[in-house]
């Protein structure tokens, strides 16, 4: 009888894994996964849009430090000059030299390309920014919006300063 009962034994605790342990262990998985893929896209949504909010207000930036620096590039220039942000093309940035972007000097544009197509921005559609100064002379409006797909917005407010500040 005890041979019959060590056999017993050794049958029930046989290596190995049933079939509703395994599909519990990979439906825990499973869901583990799906969480951190949701969690992981949502901060690359949001790394991509404040990237691109930092790539606008870095442009503007610059700009802004090359009119102040009364910098001035090509042959034939001599004295420094104005400079300023075209944001009319959709996809890139115009930083250019001169009294406004239709008078710029083309042949020294700086063409800064978006980081995130897919975000659109309203508002002004270039700003220049004085020389020495750096106040903002041609400004019809003083916000940019930074919107993405998903709905995030960030707007961008350069004063007649020429101070630059950005909220989210």
């Amino acid at each position: 009888m005890s041979s019959v009962f060590c056999n017993r034994i050794s049958v029930k605790s046989g290596k190995g894994f049933t079939l509703i342990e395994m599909l519990i262990v990979v439906s825990l998985i499973t869901a583990v996964a799906a969480l951190g893929l949701f969690v992981s896209m949502d901060s690359f949504r949001s790394y991509h849009f404040h990237n691109e909010r930092d790539t606008v207000v870095s442009t503007l930036q610059k700009a802004r430090s090359q009119a102040m620096s009364n910098m001035c590039f090509g042959n034939s220039c001599t004295n420094g000059k104005p400079h300023g942000v075209y944001f009319g093309t959709k996809g890139s940035y115009v930083i250019f030299q001169g009294a406004s972007y239709a008078a710029r000097d083309t042949g020294v544009d700086e063409v800064i390309e978006a980081k995130d197509a897919a975000a659109t921005i309203t508002g002004f559609t270039s700003v220049v920014f004085a020389r020495l100064s750096g106040d903002a002379v041609t400004l019809p409006q003083d916000t940019l919006t930074v919107t993405d797909e998903s709905g995030k917005v960030s707007v961008i407010t350069v004063t007649p300063q020429g101070r630059i500040t950005w909220s989210n």
